[in-house]
């Protein structure tokens, strides 16, 4: 399956599969879109995006038949409800009744929700949905484009919902929670807040140099701008709880200089990282692609309707409009004229058939036939059995030729990052792929700057650091500080390599 991120500039495109709730990656492919050609969502010359894809799938040699896809737009409306409780068609209905109704919205908009828990109002119990509503003409210019392509689009969902299956299927991001998550582009900044194991409130905007007197500097300021607005609002709706976690990904380039910014309040601040669920993302950086990998989880239909397709469907709205409605009134026409011709030559036919029909299921009710049957079953039973080993086989197989090593090479790749500084390491600790190790340093920039090393020196991976503590006990005066990175997974040996190995 194709899964596809697609904003104004850029789509990220992965290939790969779902099974059981477990990702697997097997390739991943960005292509830049010139300006214009998609303004918030909205695909403005259909055919020729068709063929953009299409020339990039065939180069790439990602074909599939199916496809899913996670979309960005300010156009898109976000808006917390209380809804007495309900469930499937009624509860969906519900939310597009009164978002419908709250936003003076018609009904041209595709209406999709989550479930954020429950509310107290008035002494009666209510749920309290996160829901969302973007243009049906934005989800409908994907329809046409995919058509164009031959591919079946599965699912279209607002990227807020395709990056919870994210951090909501990660024990260490609930852990983090009141959490905000914020992707960074230099287009625009998605920001979710998630608190209680739940996607709570989410915010899209658009950012352009002209809005920060088109300064060098102005992703930076933007993504400033709208944390700080984060803060306030939720300090205003929930001052007891506090945001103490700002989660990045996308690009991170500004990580560092972000980072050091929200140490002076106190907050700590850590890049995105890889689910257990998901593998295969050792060639890529797993922090662009987060939004097409999580569009590729399967939804749970008892907590979220987030399937704009689906939604649209249950609606009763298709993309073939009111000309569908005059296809079927026509054909409706053309059928009452030829209806008594038709009913004539079955009634002379039908006997023939009665009699064809009998002779038939005779054959099927035989022993004979009976046998041939329960034999295919068992060995289809057998081949499925067989099929399910083979799978635990080859996941075992391929989850242990990538396991992390953690060697004296890694601690030399590591203690490269200090020359030139008085930084000496006093611990380490290594589980599940994820190094710890605790430092002193002499001087207080000296942190920051081996941080910025191990970034250029490009072979750990989600480089974590929180900051620094002076130090002054037992005769040590220094600055304290903690990185935690994760060791690349190791590519896969040659027999040779492995024969080698083995002999040393």
């Amino acid at each position: 399956m194709l899964s596809f991120d697609i904003t104004d500039r850029h789509i990220r495109i992965i290939r790969g599969t779902e099974n059981h709730g477990k990702i697997k990656v097997s390739d991943a492919h960005t292509i830049d879109v010139a300006e214009g050609l998609i303004v918030n969502g909205h695909i403005k010359d259909i055919p020729k995006m068709a063929t953009i894809i299409n020339t990039e799938l065939k180069n790439k040699k990602m074909a599939d038949k199916e496809a899913v896809i996670s979309i960005s737009s300010n156009l898109i409306i976000f808006k917390e409800l209380h809804i007495p409780k309900a469930k499937g068609a009624q509860l969906l209905t519900m939310v597009q009744n009164q978002m419908q109704h709250t936003m003076g919205i018609a009904d041209d908009y595709s209406i999709s929700y989550t479930i954020a828990g429950e509310v107290e109002e008035e002494g009666v119990q209510a749920m309290k949905v996160l829901a969302t509503a973007c243009p049906f003409e934005v989800v409908d210019c994907f329809r046409k484009v995919f058509s164009m392509l031959g591919i079946a689009l599965r699912s279209v969902v607002v990227s807020c919902n395709s990056i919870s299956r994210i951090i909501l299927s990660d024990a260490k991001s609930k852990a983090k929670m009141p959490m905000l998550l914020v992707q960074i582009d230099p287009n625009f900044v998605s920001l979710n807040l998630y608190e209680n194991g739940q996607l709570t409130f989410s915010r899209f905007a658009s950012i352009d140099p002209e809005d920060y007197d088109n300064s060098e500097d102005y992703v930076f300021e933007a993504v400033n701008e709208n944390i700080f607005r984060m803060f306030q609002f939720q300090k205003s709706r929930n001052g007891d709880n506090p945001i103490q976690n700002v989660v990045f990904y996308g690009d991170t380039s500004e990580y560092i200089r972000l980072t050091n910014a929200l140490e002076q309040m106190d907050i700590a601040t850590s890049i995105i990282s890889v689910p257990n669920s998901v593998g295969g993302y050792e060639n890529f950086e797993f922090k662009e692609y987060a939004n097409a990998i999580g569009a590729m989880f399967r939804s749970n239909k008892d907590t979220e309707r987030i399937n704009l397709i689906e939604v649209d469907a249950a609606a009763g709205r298709t993309s073939a409009g009111a000309s569908f409605a005059f296809s079927v009134l026509g054909a409706v026409v053309i059928s009452a004229a030829i209806v008594g011709a038709v009913w004539l030559f079955g009634n002379i036919q039908k006997n023939n058939h009665d009699a064809k029909t009998l002779k038939i299921q005779e054959y099927l009710d035989s022993p004979e036939v009976a046998a041939q049957i329960a034999a295919v079953d068992a060995a289809q039973d057998k081949l499925d059995r067989v099929n399910d080993v083979k799978e635990v086989i080859d996941t075992a197989y391929t989850n242990y030729n990538s396991l992390p090593v953690f060697n004296t090479e890694v601690i030399k790749n590591l203690e490269a990052n200090f020359e030139g500084m008085d930084v000496t390491w006093t611990e380490l600790s290594f589980g599940d792929g994820v190094m710890s190790v605790v430092c002193l340093a002499a001087d207080h920039n000296e942190p920051a700057a081996v941080v910025e090393n191990m970034i250029e020196q490009d072979i750990f991976d989600n480089i974590t650091y929180t900051g620094f503590e002076f130090k002054d006990e037992e005769g040590i005066v220094a600055y304290e500080f903690q990185i935690d990175f994760e060791i690349r997974e190791v590519e896969e040996e040659t027999e040779d390599a492995e024969e080698t190995a083995d002999a040393e």
